[in-house]
């Protein structure tokens, strides 16, 4: 039970990370970007708006979506809860910037 908490709990951390790497502009994404935030983690996206991200070993696949400054991340999480998170999204040259965190282009 222990473990199924802290999976849970990784599993939400990393969803709100990938949501805050957002890009302004930009429809879709395609390739990996790293954070450059305290926490690191990467994000993965793929030309059917596609997601994959890990952050402490946990990896979430999802689907996202940009809407103007916004980026909505659906992911399926541990005991099949899902998660739907909205994030503000700005896209500039190699780098995305989701809730302020930057991704820098792999």
């Amino acid at each position: 039970m222990k473990k199924a908490l802290k999976t849970i709990v990784a599993v939400l951390l990393a969803a709100a990370l990938l949501a805050g790497l957002a890009g302004c502009g930009a429809k879709t994404l395609n390739g990996t970007y790293k954070s450059t935030g305290n926490l690191g983690g990467s994000l993965t996206f793929d030309k059917d708006n596609k997601v994959t991200g890990e952050l402490f070993g946990v990896t979430l696949d999802g689907e996202y979506e940009i809407k103007d400054d916004s980026i909505t991340f659906k992911y399926s999480a541990v005991l099949g809860l899902g998660t739907t998170v909205t994030k503000s999204f700005e896209k500039k040259g190699g780098s995305i910037w989701i809730d302020g965190t930057e991704f820098v282009k792999q």
